[in-house]
C-alpha cells in the first residue's frame, strides 16, 4: 500500500478541527490503512487550531503565517513528501467526505491514475445542501476551466485532491504557486504533461459555516486561469 500524506490546511478552525480529525482517522482505520501520515498546516491562524491538533496527537506545522490555503498545502507537500508516495490534501471542515481519500488511493496503488480529484460535477456524486448562489459559481469555474487547453478538469475548487508524490515533484510549478486554485492548477500542469488525472464522485456537504473569502477565491482563480491559458510558469 502506498504511504500517504494527508495535509489539512488549516485557519483558524480550532472549533472544527477535532471532530474532522478524530473522523478522518476513523475513516483510515474503518479501511485498514496504516502508512498515513496527517498533518495540519496552518495559515495564519491565530486561534488554538495548533493546540487542537496536538490534543488530537496530529502534527500542526506554520507553513506560511498568513491565510493562504494553497501555499499552507504546497509548502507543506514539499517539505514533508520524504518517504511519501501519495500526497493528499482535504478541507478542515470535511465537507468531502473523507472515504473519497480512500478511494482515490486505491486507483492510484492499482496504477489507474496518477492523480485523483474529487468532482461534485460527477453524475454519481451527491450534494447536500449548495444553494444556487454556491452551485451557478461552481458551475462557472468548471466552464472555463474546461476551456483552458489540455484540461478536462470538471471541478477544480473541490477540496480533496491526490497526486503521486514523483508526479508532483516533477511537474514544472512555481515554488511559491499559491491561492484557492492552487490544487486545480496542479491538476492541470500535470493533464498536460501526460499525467492520470481520474476524477470520482463524492458525497459533499455544506456546512454553511460561509468562511469561503468569494472575492479572494475569485481573483485567485482568474489569475491561474490566465497563467494556465497563456502557459505562463
Amino acid at each position: 500500500m502506498p504511504r500517504l500524506l494527508v495535509v489539512i490546511p488549516a485557519y483558524n478552525e480550532e472549533s472544527r478541527l477535532g471532530p474532522s480529525l478524530a473522523r478522518l482517522r476513523g475513516c483510515f482505520q474503518a479501511a485498514q490503512l496504516e502508512a498515513v501520515t496527517i498533518l495540519v498546516s496552518s495559515n495564519g491562524s491565530v486561534d488554538r487550531t495548533p493546540d487542537v491538533a496536538k490534543a488530537a496527537g496530529v502534527a500542526c506545522v506554520t507553513a506560511v503565517d498568513f491565510p493562504d490555503k494553497g501555499l499552507a498545502i504546497h509548502r507543506a507537500w514539499r517539505l514533508h513528501h520524504q518517504d511519501c508516495d501519495v500526497l493528499a490534501y482535504c478541507d478542515a471542515d470535511m465537507a468531502t467526505d473523507p472515504e473519497a481519500l480512500v478511494r482515490g488511493l486505491a486507483l492510484i496503488q492499482s496504477g489507474q491514475a496518477d492523480a485523483v480529484v474529487g468532482s461534485r460535477w460527477h453524475p454519481q456524486s451527491k450534494i447536500i445542501g449548495r444553494g444556487p448562489g454556491r452551485s451557478f459559481l461552481s458551475l462557472t469555474l468548471s466552464f472555463f476551466w474546461k476551456l483552458l487547453p489540455g484540461s478536462a478538469l470538471s471541478d477544480p475548487g473541490c477540496g480533496l485532491k491526490l497526486i503521486k508524490t514523483e508526479a508532483f515533484l516533477g511537474l514544472p510549478l512555481n515554488v511559491n504557486a499559491s491561492g484557492f486554485a492552487f490544487g486545480g492548477e496542479v491538476m492541470v500542469r500535470l493533464q498536460r504533461a501526460g499525467g492520470r488525472v481520474v476524477e470520482i464522485p463524492v458525497t459533499w456537504t455544506d456546512d454553511r459555516a460561509r468562511r469561503l473569502r468569494i472575492g479572494k477565491a475569485a481573483w485567485d482563480y482568474a489569475k491561474s486561469w490566465w497563467r494556465l491559458f497563456l502557459r505562463l510558469a
